[in-house]
């Protein structure tokens, strides 16, 4: 929900060698991985227009699979989803780049 996190995340998931799409809200996010079908989605919790687990949730059944997603957000407690259901972690904003990394190459494997 920020763009100057988005960027700089961008830049820094870029320099480590992955290819990334930014959206700016929820609707924007599910059309963009309608399009690009990712292997990761790192999304923020309480993201505008309808919150990253309606997104996460909506990309998984547009895409027919469940895609490990890496949760961002500033109230970790709010998180209302079985992370053992699936590749699914959470990390608390601000996420440093060596722990968001360190998840995603775990959440990949």
């Amino acid at each position: 929900d920020d763009a100057g996190a988005r960027e700089f995340y961008k830049l820094a998931f870029e320099e480590a060698g992955f290819i990334v799409e930014t959206a700016c809200d929820a609707t924007a996010a599910i059309i963009v991985c309608g399009d690009f079908a990712p292997d990761l989605l790192l999304l923020d919790w309480d993201m505008p227009g309808g919150g990253g687990k309606w997104v996460f949730e909506k990309i998984c059944e547009l895409l027919g699979k469940q895609i490990p997603v890496l949760f961002v957000t500033g109230f970790p407690s709010r998180i209302n989803v079985d992370l053992r259901s699936g590749r699914i972690s959470v990390l608390r904003k601000p996420a440093g780049i060596e722990a968001l990394l360190s998840q995603t190459d775990y959440l990949l494997k």
